[in-house]
C-alpha cells in the first residue's frame, strides 16, 4: 500500500495530463470462476487475456461462450482429461496446466494447440525437457529466488515466457540473453529497481481499482508493458470492466479508408 500511497502523491504533484492514447493494449485478467457470467462478459474484450481459475475442468456453457469473445482466454484444468474437457478448447480458447505432476507424453497427445504451463521453482534440465515435450504456447515460470545462469540458459527454447519471481530480481550488470522476449511480472511499484538493466520486456501487476490517471503515469513511463490484475470476486469485476473501458477508449478507432473518387 504504501508504493500505491507514493504513486498517488506523485500523481497529485504533476500537471494534468494529457488524454491517454494507445496504439493497443494486453491486460491480462486472472479470474475466479466465482465471477458472474454476466460481470465476465465486460472483461471478454480485444486486447484482454483472460486466465480462469477452476476447482474442476469443465466450466458452466455461460463462462465459456464469453471466454471466446476475449483476445485470448486460458482455462486451469488438471489430470486427468477426457474428451469432454478437449471440447471446451477452440482457437481462442486453451488449456492452462501445472507442469509438476504432468504426464507430459500422455498430455501432449491429448491437448489442442496453444496450452499454457505453470512451472514453480528451479528450471532443471529435467524440467525444461518436460516443457519442451509438452510444446506450450505460454510458459509462467515462478522461480523461488534469483536463476541461475544456466537456468536463464534453459530458457532460449520457451516461447511466451513470463517470469514471476517469489523475491525481487537483483539489478544486472549487463543485459540478460534473450530477455527482451521475456516478460518480467512485478508490482507496478517495483518496476523501476526490479531486475534493472536486465533488459526485460515488463508486465506490471496493477489493482483493478487503478485510476486512469495512474495508468496513464505506468505505460507513459514504461511503454510497451503490458498490465496485469486479478479478479476474486464480481465487485473486481466491475472495477476491471472500468480499466477495460479506459484502455479500450484509448485506442483510436481505425476508419475505413474513403471510396475511390469521394471527398
Amino acid at each position: 500500500m504504501r508504493h500505491w500511497a507514493a504513486l498517488a502523491w506523485l500523481l497529485l504533484a504533476t500537471p494534468g495530463p494529457e488524454p491517454l492514447v494507445l496504439p493497443g493494449f494486453r491486460l491480462h485478467l486472472e479470474v475466479s470462476e466465482d465471477v458472474d457470467p454476466d460481470r465476465l462478459e465486460a472483461l471478454a474484450r480485444p486486447g484482454v487475456v483472460l486466465w480462469l481459475r477452476t476447482t474442476s475442468n469443465l466450466v458452466k456453457r455461460s463462462v465459456a461462450e464469453r471466454l471466446g469473445r476475449a483476445e485470448a482466454s486460458y482455462v486451469q484444468v488438471r489430470s486427468p482429461f477426457g474428451e469432454a474437457v478437449r471440447a471446451q478448447f477452440g482457437p481462442r480458447v486453451h488449456p492452462w496446466v501445472a507442469l509438476e505432476g504432468l504426464d507430459a507424453g500422455a498430455f501432449r497427445r491429448w491437448a489442442p494447440a496453444g496450452t499454457a504451463v505453470d512451472v514453480v521453482g528451479t528450471l532443471s534440465p529435467e524440467r525444461a525437457q518436460a516443457l519442451q515435450a509438452v510444446r506450450p504456447q505460454l510458459v509462467r515460470w515462478q522461480p523461488e529466488g534469483e536463476p541461475a545462469p544456466e537456468e536463464w540458459a534453459r530458457t532460449a527454447g520457451l516461447s511466451g515466457l513470463e517470469v514471476h519471481p517469489v523475491t525481487l530480481l537483483p539489478a544486472c550488470p549487463r543485459p540478460v540473453k534473450g530477455a527482451g522476449h521475456i516478460r518480467l511480472r512485478v508490482l507496478a511499484p517495483q518496476a523501476d529497481v526490479a531486475a534493472s538493466g536486465c533488459g526485460f520486456a515488463l508486465r506490471l501487476e496493477v489493482p483493478v481499482s487503478i485510476s486512469e490517471a495512474e495508468v496513464q503515469q505506468l505505460l507513459v513511463h514504461f511503454p510497451g508493458s503490458e498490465l496485469w490484475a486479478h479478479v476474486g470476486n464480481d465487485a473486481e469485476a466491475a472495477a476491471a470492466a472500468t480499466l477495460v473501458s479506459v484502455l479500450t477508449a484509448a485506442v483510436p478507432v481505425a476508419r475505413p479508408p474513403a471510396a475511390p473518387g469521394g471527398r
